[in-house]
């Protein structure tokens, strides 16, 4: 029968490690050591006991590991977690197509109205049709950053620094936040939009401090990035994991 992962990892375990009670903390026999349940016996006080949290205390994280997404790159070093990724590969690929779609079909719509406008001088109809333009320009950028823009994370023992370039964005600030003042960070979904009456959900990681405000880190890429950001800043700032209402859960594909 073929060994399963745990399995592997416990016996080798068990060559290197001693299983001590944890009542008396006498040497467990392996004899009297479940592999597979991680359950031990004491023959000096008859105490049966789970001791996969001694050996390995890693595996009881609340939530499964997240491997690091497409398009990122992560520097550890003992004083600093530098994360940078590009938003596109950041976003849902379904939702990049509906962006580029709509932004397109958007201005194609509107450039025969603007260019017939210009030619015959009917400067006030373009004045009238001004709010549909400027959507039109602004759908253009956000496309156009969503396509180049990269986000830089730098996480300190003094600060969490979160920065866009090279396009400024309204939608993405840069944010500031002391570590020492983070208690907890998790990720939610949220409703970013409708279409034709449906609701369009996306991502966002959020930072509680001490004081019990939120703040929103980032917001807008899919959840398999913001989970692994989620991961590897509680990590780096030994921050225990704990349930939120309203969190979503961390699964592996």
């Amino acid at each position: 029968m073929k060994q399963t992962e745990e399995q592997y990892k416990y016996q080798h375990a068990e060559s290197k490690l001693h299983v001590k009670c944890s009542e008396c903390n006498a040497d467990i026999p392996a004899r009297d050591v479940n592999i597979t349940d991680s359950l031990a016996k004491c023959d000096d006080c008859n105490n049966i006991f789970r001791f996969d949290k001694d050996i390995f205390p890693e595996w009881q994280r609340r939530k499964p590991e997240m491997f690091i997404p497409e398009g990122m790159e992560v520097l550890k070093l003992p004083s600093e977690l530098d994360i940078q990724f590009d938003w596109y590969n950041g976003q849902s690929k379904k939702g990049m197509g509906f962006k580029t779609f709509f932004t397109f079909m958007w201005n194609i719509m509107l450039m025969p109205f603007v260019f017939g406008a210009f030619s015959n001088g009917d400067y006030e109809v373009l004045l009238f049709a001004s709010i549909h333009i400027l959507v039109g320009l602004g759908l253009i950028g956000n496309l156009v950053s969503t396509y180049i823009n990269k986000t830089n994370i730098s996480v300190t023992k003094r600060f969490i620094e979160i920065k866009q370039k090279p396009i400024p964005s309204f939608l993405k600030r840069n944010i500031k936040i002391p570590t020492n003042e983070v208690a907890q960070l998790y990720v939610t979904r949220y409703v970013s939009s409708t279409t034709n009456g449906v609701a369009n959900h996306a991502h966002a990681l959020y930072a509680i401090t001490k004081d019990g405000n939120k703040h929103a880190l980032i917001k807008g890429m899919n959840k398999e990035t913001q989970l692994y950001l989620e991961q590897e800043i509680e990590l780096f700032l030994d921050i225990e994991d704990e349930p939120i209402r309203g969190e979503v859960k961390h699964t592996i594909a």
